[in-house]
């Protein structure tokens, strides 16, 4: 059919600034409350429902592209909808706080260009691009977890030990997170905020306070433990409904007290007054200043990262692991590492954990792949044995990632559809992320929307426990009268005039900001056919009129 461009593409561009990603409207009314909460060791629903977390990490708007990076390989809405029938109900997606704190006053940087795999996504920016990934994922029954992985968009960012750097100062730190609580605290895709990726300590053996990560009841302006409650507590003020996932540090004293401005851990100079472990990974620091979030501490997830010798040879890996089977094997990380620096929150009742990072090569010819392997199976092993405790998110979903592998690979694995050179990685996922997902009797993933089933091999939260609010029609009897006939709808056609232009976009754009207009067809603003009228509408119906599709509706 003609476009008719009633206004010029300048203007609707322009207009488009006005775009609020996180807005939505829904024709039918419904109970969207999906938000979970603490209860002992486990994490509920809002009827006290175990759920079970059990995910992986997808990362990229963290990093200069501002975007998922197996964009640049794939067909990246096919990659999501294979994650979902994969049984993945939960994506930790890093973001850096450079780009949170654009996006709050207004000015939206660029995501790199990958329109060659992803006619959709071409001329979105970085804000844009992350709402229709939210939106796809809310389609497709996975939950995300928030997580600043780095203060500046770098893809090496993760490397600076602390939360500011620079221009992003605490305060922007905050205002940053303070900012994406409000603005996504009707938007229950997003159930909690990992406020920090691995605090940890400044490179090389002279350890220094002013730039390392500690914990404790201090001031100082490097004390995470701090500045982790603070800023729990503010995003909470805005959003009381999310959950809060708190990272450890690298480094603990014994003593539990930090009275050294340098500290000298040279193994053979040095002094062994402190403990180590991961990035992110020594929570230790719990037992003597526990995170105090007051009548908000039913919101409250502990959060290590935890890996094997091909990431860094902890010298747990060492000794006896090496020709210890698995099961004494896994006692020995047990004892070593995992009880003293985290394990114990869930096991003396102090807050469920999601172990927020693990995972690691599965293939290859590195000369410690065998007890990589060893290592995996018996985090897996443990995983499952702390099922509704000990909730988890593999590293990763992504093919870049260099030192752990990726469900994505080149290598050997299986062809899918929009995978273009990429492959799934079937032995990492058959043999150490498929048994820690969540499934039910009959094998089906879980998802957690109440709603909507994970993929199409899951079912919803709601059909898990029996209170989805989606039931069957009734069956028309034979005295019923004729079905009406409803007339076909112009998709597009917002103001009902028979045309699809620029004024159609505008009063779309006038819905999702809420202001009131009048004589509006929601049906024809649904241009892609989810039930529902939001930032993703907008896209395609902007996209449609700079002739970038062909057709609407569209549902490619």
């Amino acid at each position: 059919m003609k476009k008719y461009i009633v206004l010029s593409l300048a203007l609707i561009m322009m207009v488009s600034l006005l775009i609020v990603p996180g807005s939505q409207f829904t024709a039918e009314a419904s109970d969207s409350n999906n938000w979970f909460s603490v209860e002992g060791t486990n994490i509920v629903d809002k009827y006290g429902n175990k759920v079970w977390l059990t995910g992986a990490n997808w990362f990229g708007f963290n990093c200069r592209e501002r975007m998922l990076l197996d964009s640049y390989h794939s067909d990246i809405i096919a990659v999501m909808e294979m994650v979902a029938d994969k049984g993945i109900n939960v994506v930790r997606l890093p973001v850096s706080t450079e780009l949170l704190y654009s996006w709050s006053k207004g000015e939206y940087p660029p995501s790199v260009d990958t329109s060659y795999n992803n006619a959709s996504l071409a001329g979105l920016n970085s804000f844009e691009l992350f709402n229709y990934m939210l939106e796809n994922f809310k389609r497709l029954g996975i939950k995300v977890i928030l997580n600043v992985h780095s203060a500046e968009s770098d893809n090496m960012g993760h490397v600076y030990p602390l939360w500011f750097k620079g221009k992003i100062t605490e305060e922007v730190f905050k205002a940053a997170w303070v900012w994406t609580a409000n603005e996504y605290k009707n938007n229950d895709t997003i159930i909690g905020f990992d406020i920090k990726n691995e605090p940890h300590t400044n490179a090389g053996n002279l350890k220094k306070i002013s730039e390392s990560a500690i914990w404790d009841d201090s001031d100082r302006p490097t004390n995470w433990k701090r500045v982790a409650q603070e800023t729990a507590l503010e995003i909470l003020a805005v959003h009381p409904n999310a959950l809060i996932f708190v990272e450890g540090v690298e480094m603990y004293p014994k003593n539990d007290i930090w009275d050294e401005e340098e500290v000298n851990t040279c193994p053979w100079t040095g002094n062994n007054n402190y403990y180590f472990n991961w990035w992110g990974g020594n929570l230790r620091g719990v037992r003597k200043y526990p995170i105090d979030l007051g009548k908000f501490q039913n919101k409250l997830v502990y959060s290590p990262h935890d890996y094997g010798p091909i990431v860094y040879e902890q010298p747990w890996f060492r000794d006896e692991f090496v020709t210890a089977d698995d099961a004494r094997a896994k006692q020995i990380v047990y004892e070593e590492c995992w009880r003293d620096n985290w394990a114990f929150i869930m096991e003396e009742g102090i807050s469920p954990l999601l172990l927020g990072e693990w995972g690691g090569m599965t293939e290859g010819d590195h000369v410690l792949l065998d007890l990589n392997l060893k290592y995996l199976r018996g985090i897996r092993e443990y995983i499952i044995e702390n099922k509704y405790s000990l909730h988890h998110t593999l590293w990763c979903i992504n093919i870049d990632s260099a030192d752990t592998g990726g469900l994505l690979t080149r290598d050997e694995g299986t062809v899918f559809p929009g995978g273009r050179d990429l492959k799934w990685n079937d032995n990492k996922y058959d043999n150490y992320l498929l048994p820690t997902l969540w499934k039910n009797d009959e094998g089906k993933f879980i998802g957690l929307d109440k709603d909507v089933p994970l993929g199409r091999n899951g079912v919803s939260l709601g059909q898990h426990y029996g209170y989805s609010s989606t039931t069957p029609p009734p069956t028309q009897t034979p005295d019923s009268p004729p079905p009406t006939t409803e007339p076909e709808i112009l998709y597009g056609d917002i103001n009902g005039d028979g045309r699809v232009d620029s004024t159609d976009y505008i009063l779309l754009r006038r819905i999702i900001l809420e202001i009131p207009v009048s004589n509006a067809n929601l049906k024809a603003a649904d241009v892609n056919l989810d039930g529902a009228v939001n930032t993703t509408d907008c896209i395609l119906l902007r996209r449609y009129l700079l002739e970038i599709i062909d057709s609407l509706p569209f549902t490619g």
